[in-house]
């Protein structure tokens, strides 16, 4: 049996959209897409009591409307959205879940709706979250943290720029120099001599590079690539570099407590999902 891909949908415009995204994925990679819909039980007394017309037979004439490439299996669940979906994931283990962030923009910043925030915590699967974007969807941005997860990641990202011939950004954000003085700091006026600073910063720079460059070299990267480095906070630098290349797909890393099977997503991660404007790959992998 093929893989499956789960494709969380409801009745928004944007889930024509992520099916027909999903069904190219599929094509790509020779999987099944296996299509969720979720009512409430209080839905399903309304259709039960003959107050509300059954949804199922008009939802699986619109799938056959978009004649979609991939093998399909539609599941109807009486569940919460977020329920259904993690409950699934369980039962199914897909190798992707790829789904919608309904949002509405607020400062410039984008808001997910609870289902998609729920199965992003607390999924046991990769997600793609689909968000409608004009960037560019060749560049890729990846920001790394040379964690045991990165060499995964990264040969994530690299298959996908791939499919889309595309240029992968790899980016890598360092802390600022510690500085420790001894005998009263700055209350006394200690001066920090500003040579020494930018001689430390350039030595982490450069430490950072050739570790950058030992993944790179590992992984065997196929796409072409450009290395990013700096100091600061990873998702701000993130944002500032997907700006700066009008990244179209930004590809990141979620580690987990093995004992629950569970997506655990840091800061940065929680981040970036909520504030980056293109689309987004959730990775993960399992630690043993």
């Amino acid at each position: 049996m093929k893989p499956a891909i789960l494709v969380p949908v409801d009745n928004t415009p944007v889930s024509k959209e992520v099916l027909r995204f999903a069904d190219d994925w599929a094509a790509r990679v020779s999987a099944r897409l296996v299509v969720l819909h979720c009512r409430s039980a209080a839905i399903q007394d309304l259709i039960e009591r003959g107050e509300l017309q059954n949804p199922e037979p008009s939802f699986e004439a619109h799938l056959q409307a978009l004649q979609l490439r991939s093998e399909v299996e539609i599941v109807h669940l009486f569940a919460d959205p977020a329920d259904g979906i993690l409950k699934l994931q369980d039962e199914l283990e897909p190798e992707l879940t790829i789904m919608a962030a309904h949002s509405h923009s607020l400062a410039g910043r984008l808001f997910l709706g609870s289902n998609t925030d729920m199965v992003l915590h607390q999924g046991s699967t990769p997600i793609f979250v689909y968000k409608q974007t004009q960037r560019d969807p060749q560049q890729v941005v990846v920001p790394l943290d040379l964690s045991s997860i990165s060499e995964s990641l990264l040969r994530k990202a690299d298959e996908l720029a791939l499919a889309r011939q595309g240029k992968l950004h790899l980016l890598h954000v360092l802390d600022y120099p510690e500085i420790h003085v001894v005998g009263g700091g700055a209350f006394y006026g200690v001066a920090i001599d500003g040579g020494f600073l930018q001689e430390r910063r350039e030595q982490l720079l450069e430490h950072g590079r050739k570790s950058l460059e030992e993944l790179v070299a590992q992984v065997e990267l196929k796409s072409p690539y450009q290395l990013h480095l700096d100091f600061g906070t990873p998702y701000l630098q993130a944002l500032q570099l997907a700006e700066r290349v009008n990244a179209g797909l930004m590809v990141i890393g979620a580690h987990d407590h093995t004992a629950l099977g569970r997506l655990l997503m840091g800061s940065n991660t929680d981040y970036l999902v909520h504030n980056y404007a293109g689309l987004l790959y959730v990775h993960k992998e399992l630690q043993s």
